[in-house]
């Protein structure tokens, strides 16, 4: 089983389409502001709602947190300094995380969801 989608929140979907797209390369298959911003993410895909929107919706269960949402990107352990250098470049505080099996690269993105780069190695997956 994969995960088949993830979703974080964020009221600014011009600067989260920036993020996600422009740093992190996830490319955006269906934006819709202010209401979302859908990515592919290798076989899943990545969801970005404005909750003041989806809150609300009633066709739909209503969808929305409060706060930061953290969410985890599976990257080869060989490309996490490439990662770290390019978050950095474009303005985005890194901080690492050692596990008994690897490590992890975190960071912020503009709405303040905390967003990790890691390997599956550091859950003992492929």
């Amino acid at each position: 089983m994969e995960v088949l989608e993830t979703a974080v929140y964020a009221e600014d979907l011009e600067k989260a389409r920036a993020f996600y797209e422009g740093v992190l390369g996830l490319p955006c298959f269906q934006y819709q502001p202010p209401r979302h911003a859908f990515f592919r993410a290798g076989k899943g895909v990545f969801l970005v709602f404005n909750p003041h929107h989806t809150a609300k919706e009633a066709n739909l269960p209503p969808h929305g947190a409060q706060g930061s949402v953290h969410v985890a990107f599976k990257v080869a352990e060989e490309d996490l300094p490439f990662w770290a250098k390019k978050l950095e470049e474009a303005g985005f505080p890194v901080w690492w995380a050692d596990w008994p099996r690897g490590k992890s690269l975190y960071t912020r993105d503009p709405a303040g969801n905390l967003v990790e780069l890691a390997p599956a190695d550091i859950w003992g997956l492929e």
